[in-house]
Parts: C-alpha cells; sequence; structure tokens
C-alpha cells in the first residue's frame, strides 16, 4: 500500500514540475560515486580522535577545516553533518542546525541519517522555516517514517507559501495521523483547497484538524483559528447559516473573535438581515476594539443602513467612518516608509516593552501572529548563542559560526521586517480607497435622498415605507426595559441587538 501510494505521488509531483530527483534516489547516470569508507575513515580520522580524547572544540575547527578546504571537497557534506553533532555538544544548538542545513544542501542523501537531528534543533531554536526548503527538494529522503512525515509537513508549507498548491497537496498525503502536526497539516490542506476555490472539499479536512486538535490538546487557539477557517469555508461555498453557526463557535475572549464577529456579519448581510450585520458589527465602533483595525466593519454598517434606506444614519456614519480614519491612514503612512530592520525593531519593541513607535492598529496585527512570533524566538536564540560564541573566539570554527548564526539572524530580521511592512501597505492603500468609495457613497445617499423628496413634491407626503410586522414589546416580569442610548458594556460585547425596520418605500430600489 505504502508502495502503491509513493509511486501515485511521484507521478503527481513529476506532472507539477517537481523533479524526480527530490522525490525518489537520484537515477543511476545522473549519481556521482561517493567516498568509500575507507576514504571518509582516512580524512576525518583526527577528528575523530580528538573527540575521543574529549578536545571537542579541536575537533570542532578541524573538521570546519575540512569542510573549507578546496582538496576535500568531497567530503564537505559529511563535514559539516559531524561538526553539526560536534556543536551541539557544544551547546550550540543554532550553529549545529546551520551546518547541517548546509550539509543537506550539499547531498541530502549522502547525510539523510541528520534530517531528524535538524528537525529537532528547528524546533529548539523556533527556526523551522530555515529547514523547509531543503526538505521540499527532498521529500523523498530515506528516513525513518515519523521523520519522513515531519519533513512532508514542513515541505508541504513551503510549497503553500510558493503558490504550489497542488504540490502541497500531494506532499500532506505523507504525514501521518500519528503525526504530532497532523492536525496542523489537516489545517493546511484545508487552506489550500481554499485557495485552490474548493471550499466544499476543505470542510471535511478543517473538521479532522478540530478532531485531531482535541485529541492531542492543541489549545484553545488553534480550535478557534480552525473553527475561524472552517466558518470561512462554509461563507466560500455560499453555505451561509452554516458560516453563521461555526463563526459563533469562535471563543469571545480568543483573539480571532473580533475578525468572527465581523464575518458572521457579512453572512446576515448575504442573507439579507441588514439587523442581524448591524448587530454583530455594533461592538467594533466601541471602545473596547479601539486600536483594532476594522474599518471594513465600519463600511458594511453603513453598507446595511443604505440598503435600509436609512439615508440620514448612514450620512452621519460616513461621516464618522472618515473622522476615525483619516488619521489611521496617516499614521499607517508614516510606519509604511520604515525600513525593514526598523519595523522589526519597533514591533518587537511593542511586544517585550509594551511601547513602539508603530500605530496601535498595526501593533494589534501583528503582535498575536504565530509566524512573527516565532521568528523573534529564533532571533532571540541567535542573539543568545552569537554571545556564547564571543566567548570562543579563541577557536576558528567560533569565527564561522558567529557569522552563519548572525547572517542566519539578519536574514529573518529582514524577511520578516520586509512581510509586515508591505502588509502595512496593502493596508494604506487600502484604506486609501475605503475613504476614496465613501465619498461616493454619500454622493448616492444624497441621490436616493432627491427621489424621495421628488415623490413627496408631486404627492403632498413621503411616500410609505415597505410594510413589515409589528409587534408591541412585552417587558417579562421581574424585567425592566429602557431605550438603548449608546452604552457600551463588556459583558454585552457580543449580544447586541437592532430591530429595526426599512425605511425604504415601495419601488426604491437601493441596489447591493
Amino acid at each position: 500500500m505504502r508502495a502503491a501510494q509513493s509511486l501515485v505521488l511521484l507521478l503527481t509531483l513529476s506532472s507539477m514540475g517537481v523533479s524526480s530527483t527530490s522525490w525518489a534516489q537520484t537515477s543511476e547516470a545522473d549519481s556521482v560515486e561517493g567516498p568509500s569508507a575507507e576514504e571518509i575513515a582516512e580524512v576525518f580520522a583526527e577528528p575523530e580522535q580528538a573527540l575521543r580524547e574529549g578536545r571537542k572544540t579541536v575537533a570542532a575547527d578541524l573538521l570546519m577545516e575540512i569542510a573549507n578546504n578546496p582538496e576535500t571537497e568531497r567530503f564537505r557534506a559529511e563535514a559539516y553533518a559531524r561538526l553539526g553533532n560536534v556543536l551541539l555538544d557544544l551547546d550550540l544548538p543554532y550553529s549545529a542546525l546551520i551546518a547541517i542545513e548546509q550539509a543537506m544542501q550539499i547531498d541530502s542523501e549522502a547525510v539523510a541519517s541528520s534530517a531528524k537531528i535538524a528537525i529537532e534543533l528547528a524546533d529548539k531554536v523556533g527556526d523551522t522555516p530555515l529547514l523547509e526548503e531543503v526538505f521540499a527538494q527532498n521529500v523523498g529522503l530515506d528516513v525513518d517514517a515519523a521523520t519522513r512525515s515531519r519533513m512532508a509537513y514542513l515541505a508541504a508549507r513551503e510549497a503553500q507559501r510558493g503558490g504550489n498548491y497542488g504540490t502541497s497537496l500531494a506532499i500532506l498525503t505523507m504525514v501521518r495521523d500519528s503525526d504530532p502536526f497532523f492536525a496542523e497539516a489537516m489545517s493546511l490542506y484545508g487552506v489550500v483547497l481554499t485557495l485552490q476555490g474548493r471550499p466544499t472539499d476543505a470542510i471535511k479536512n478543517f473538521q479532522t484538524a478540530l478532531r485531531f486538535g482535541e485529541d492531542k490538546q492543541k489549545g484553545d487557539r488553534f480550535r478557534n483559528l480552525v473553527l475561524l477557517n472552517l466558518a470561512r469555508a462554509y461563507y466560500t461555498a455560499e453555505n451561509y447559516p452554516r458560516a453563521i453557526e461555526h463563526y459563533a463557535m469562535v471563543d469571545r475572549d480568543s483573539r480571532q473573535w473580533a475578525e468572527a464577529q465581523f464575518e458572521r456579519a457579512w453572512a446576515h448581510f448575504r442573507l439579507q438581515d441588514m439587523n442581524g450585520a448591524l448587530g454583530l458589527l455594533h461592538d467594533h465602533q466601541g471602545p473596547f476594539f479601539e486600536e483594532a483595525y476594522f474599518p471594513e466593519a465600519y463600511l458594511l454598517r453603513i453598507h446595511s443602513l443604505f440598503m435600509m434606506c436609512k439615508f440620514p444614519e448612514a450620512g452621519k456614519q460616513i461621516d464618522g467612518f472618515q473622522e476615525r480614519y483619516r488619521p489611521q491612514l496617516e499614521a499607517i503612512r508614516s510606519a509604511g516608509v520604515l525600513s525593514p530592520e526598523d519595523f522589526f525593531a519597533q514591533m518587537r519593541k511593542h511586544v517585550e516593552s509594551g511601547g513602539s513607535e508603530l500605530p496601535p492598529m498595526v501593533t494589534w496585527r501583528f503582535e498575536a501572529e504565530d509566524r512573527f512570533l516565532d521568528s523573534l524566538t529564533a532571533v532571540k536564540h541567535a542573539e543568545d548563542e552569537m554571545e556564547r560564541l564571543r566567548k570562543r573566539r579563541t577557536n576558528p570554527f567560533s569565527l564561522q559560526a558567529m557569522k552563519w548564526v548572525q547572517n542566519r539572524r539578519d536574514a529573518i530580521i529582514q524577511a520578516e521586517g520586509l512581510r509586515m511592512r508591505g502588509r502595512v501597505g496593502l493596508m494604506q492603500d487600502k484604506l486609501q480607497q475605503m475613504l476614496d468609495d465613501s465619498e461616493m457613497s454619500k454622493l448616492d445617499i444624497m441621490q436616493l435622498e432627491t427621489r424621495l423628496y421628488q415623490v413627496a413634491s408631486q404627492t403632498g407626503k413621503m411616500p410609505d415605507a415597505k410594510r413589515t410586522v409589528s409587534r408591541k414589546l412585552k417587558t417579562k416580569r421581574g424585567y425592566r426595559h429602557w431605550p438603548y442610548d449608546g452604552e457600551f458594556w463588556a459583558d454585552e460585547a457580543g449580544y447586541y441587538r437592532v430591530n429595526a425596520r426599512p425605511d425604504c418605500p415601495t419601488g426604491l430600489q437601493t441596489g447591493e
């Protein structure tokens, strides 16, 4: 069965342009004969002797010399792999990880046994992205089943980030249900299917992720993220009632709750339930989400009022939207001119000390993001190891290892700073467009109001609104009722309800 699955996966990857050498063993015609066991023993005799005598730093220097010597280039992969093991013994896990990653880049098959150690080190320092590219090129490496499963998950993430969705799905079939990251793999499978425009197919994968996440005790954060993606899949499939049901399952005290409420409001809007949308969007204008960034929620509220022909209130809301978000646009624009390094440094300052020069709507977006927090963890590990390497500066290997770790640290900061700053640039462009569009909405409202007044001038009265069911409010025994006057209460967030009647006269079409 495993052989059949492997053959199917090989054919799938080949059809997607993935080289067969990255899946199966290199063909005999393309293979280069590696060094013999006798040659390896001879080249590495001296560092092995140093290790037997307990002189680890000397062994590290000798292995670094072999790796950098053009005359022993055939042994570079083996030298780096052995060096990684020595650096690990010297309590230099980041340097060890980089050494093994370089060995795998040179000849992954020759050092396949180091893949498991590399994954353990990457987990320890928080830098699994370092291995994703090399694993994506070597998903068929001859390793044990558990290691292959974890490699597949990391390789699939690399393929997904690169937009190679079909490849990502094919690789994810290699992740075993006994793998500790199987729940995450199924969640990623659902995300990729949704990105491919197959939300109905994605639903079962998100459901599987929820089930295994519960079994493996992945925690509330994982559950809420999967619930949010499951609700999105239902929404994309236009199953709005089921989308509403799953948006409502997101925990009220979770980071994803405000986003779930906003998207849930869209589902109500699609079902022509404007009151439902208005009730859910009430929280986003309150004081509890002043630092959050939800201009779309403000606009959806305006659009809902517009659909109900409540033109005066919609006009007021447009003025409120512009008053609130024009200053935010300027703040976002100022953040977008920072260098990637400065942007990362400011986000780091915000997380570690609670203060930065970035505006709240920017920090709110990234301060609890897994990807940024993982990169921050890796940077901290790198800096800690660099400090320990400085104490060994008399050893030649430490100078090279210091350069490796510093370059990796700088690369993470540059990449993450660019990514986050790019997101802020998109925020700026989108908000500018929304502010411009809100001016056009005011013109639409004025035109519709003009039509109402024209009818009134001809008939002598305003047109009657569409008749709706009117019920007399009854107060239960032991309860009091008073009209809403704009209060916001923390324990009422998420429970506000709106019961407004549309003001649209018969024959007036507001459009959608």
